[in-house]
């Protein structure tokens, strides 16, 4: 099964994949509806960091759905008559990917398989593979 793949050596921190992601999914330029987040900073030693946040395909969150709304196959479904936006699978996401969204649960769906954050990386940052 192909996943996402981040190298923070060749990250600039431009949030493009950010950027790409709430525009496809949610039609608007929003960091804060992309379903993905690199966000670098730097620490106090001044060494360039990094908080990357996109689904790792683990399948916890399918596992623990109480209403068998989300399904792993090569991707996540969350199937949206069946989700009550509970929170569950947020909660249980190790990685703290998951909002809740009009009482419906957003995950990374990796663009069915054709991810528009790998797509437009300038710096080949983020690999599907």
């Amino acid at each position: 099964m192909k996943r996402l793949k981040f190298s923070k050596e060749s990250c600039i921190g431009c949030q493009l994949c950010a950027q790409a992601c709430s525009a496809k999914h949610e039609g608007e330029y929003s960091l804060t509806k992309a379903r993905i987040g690199i966000h670098s900073y730097y620490d106090k030693g001044k060494e360039l960091k990094y908080d990357e946040a996109f689904c790792i395909l683990c399948g916890i969150c399918a596992k623990k759905c109480p209403k068998g709304a989300i399904t792993q196959s090569d991707k996540i479904t969350v199937d949206f008559d069946k989700c009550i936006g509970c929170g569950t699978c947020k909660k249980e996401c190790p990685k703290k990917v998951i909002r809740i969204a009009d009482k419906k649960s957003i995950i990374c769906d990796t663009c069915d398989g054709a991810p528009m954050c790998v797509e437009i990386c300038p710096h080949d940052a983020l690999r599907f593979e």
